[in-house]
């Protein structure tokens, strides 16, 4: 009896290991696979067919060339303040809770946060070991602009800078000479009759559409707050005179609120019926920065005037602000796969492409293939600017292509926006700006809230 009871329970023992190892002998392995194999993304748009179309771009090449990876894009409606913040909230928390997407599109709302959760891969150490990655092809100042606590997490893929257009005869008019070295404080003051004569007459207007005040702020070359120690600097004098300086460009431009809606040449249109002085149309590679000059001189039938607004220090500093970026989430399970996807974005292939919507490419080649696209296909062909208008494309200016060179082969240190900071600083500040509060009251706000934010 006790030899049948030892049997009994060695088999009952047996039993329960091979029970207990049933999941692992038996576990199947395709889904690991599957997953590996499908890169998901998470972009604005409107359905499935319509989102950013720099990125739907990179999806077809990518899928064209990596026929073994399927692309998995959901598209979060961009039409509503809801459906922008259904995606950076989606975007976040499913990341976190690792179940968001390998490849992070980021914008100024959601790069900050994604940095200090520290959910993003070194981009350094794929770049380090890619043989083909020749950093002279590439603006490594914009490129680094992406760093994070030293780490490369963050990989732009166009920027801007704080540009401005104007024309010599409407300079001429209004007695004013805007010379290339100025500092910030330089120009405001060369600016400063026509400024306090826009800031009584609301028909006459310094910029045509507000200068956005962290593209401002970051364009000065200044750093105010430091993102890795979690630390903000106010407290500096540089910061109070670009605010006194971004106060008096707020009063004599157009505010945010009297804006309907913007067509991206809003300032040609305020030159051409003279209510501006100064243009702050977007940079367009795709459409209207090439033919711009063509655009004015045909029209308003003046030369053309485009440089950089002046940074704090003036010179030849010139502070490029990230415009679109990439990143790779650390729960990603290709994250080879991934790294292919973010380097065929800021590739010359897809870069130099003209129906692509980008502003400055940061592949130097495809900035420069560009250039040479408009010069040698498009001098001479026309374009329909409106039904009453079509526009000769004409040989860029000596002027212009000096331009074109300052903002591709001599800019500093790129800066990353923040959408959250912006809408603090303009929040805080305003009160200030309408005379309605002291510029203490207003500041001792804004650095609670902004060390607030940085700490949470």
């Amino acid at each position: 009896m006790k030899k049948k009871k030892v049997l009994i329970v060695l088999l009952l023992a047996v039993i329960v290991v091979v029970l207990g190892s049933y999941p692992i002998i038996f576990k199947r392995k395709p889904t690991v696979a599957k997953e590996e194999n499908v890169l998901k993304l998470y972009v604005l748009g409107s359905d499935e067919n319509n989102y950013d179309r720099r990125i739907q771009a990179v999806v077809r090449e990518y899928e064209k060339k990596y026929t073994n990876i399927k692309i998995k894009v959901v598209v979060f409606n961009a039409s509503t303040s809801d459906g922008v913040d259904n995606y950076v909230k989606k975007m976040l928390t499913d990341t976190l809770a690792d179940d968001g997407p390998d490849i992070l599109v980021l914008d100024s709302q959601t790069t900050r946060k994604l940095e200090k959760a520290d959910m993003l891969v070194d981009l350094g150490a794929f770049i380090e070991k890619d043989r083909d990655f020749k950093k002279e092809d590439y603006n490594m100042k914009v490129i680094e602009g992406g760093k994070y606590k030293g780490k490369q997490v963050i990989m732009p893929f166009d920027y801007y800078v704080n540009q401005y257009i104007t024309t010599e005869e409407l300079l001429k008019k209004n007695n004013l000479n805007l010379q290339e070295n100025y500092t910030e404080k330089q120009f405001i003051k060369e600016l400063s009759s026509y400024i306090a004569s826009a800031s009584k007459d609301r028909k006459k207007l310094l910029f045509a559409n507000q200068v956005n005040i962290e593209d401002f702020i970051e364009g000065s070359g200044v750093n105010f707050i430091d993102y890795d120690s979690k630390k903000a600097y106010f407290d500096k004098p540089e910061f109070k005179e670009i605010v006194e300086d971004y106060k008096k460009i707020y009063n004599s431009s157009k505010k945010d609120s009297e804006v309907t809606g913007r067509s991206g040449t809003d300032g040609f249109e305020a030159l051409k019926n003279g209510t501006a002085l100064l243009s702050n149309d977007p940079i367009d590679m795709r459409d209207t920065f090439f033919p711009y000059e063509s655009l004015i001189k045909q029209t308003i039938k003046e030369n053309l005037i485009i440089n950089v607004i002046p940074g704090y220090s003036g010179g030849e500093r010139i502070t490029p602000i990230v415009n679109g970026s990439l990143a790779i989430s650390k729960n990603a399970k290709n994250k080879a796969a991934a790294y292919n996807f973010i380097k065929l974005a800021i590739s010359e292939e897809i870069q130099k492409n003209r129906q692509i919507p980008f502003m400055i490419p940061v592949n130097k080649k495809a900035a420069r293939e560009l250039e040479q696209q408009y010069i040698k296909n498009e001098v001479n062909s026309t374009f329909e600017y409106s039904k009453s208008l079509t526009v000769v494309k004409q040989p860029l200016s000596e002027n212009f292509k000096a331009y074109y060179d300052k903002i591709i082969d001599q800019v500093d240190e790129a800066k990353v926006t923040n959408s959250e900071v912006e809408n603090m600083m303009m929040e805080c500040l305003t009160p200030y700006f309408e005379d309605k509060a002291s510029y203490e009251t207003c500041l001792k706000i804004l650095e609670n809230k902004i060390n607030l934010y940085l700490n949470e």
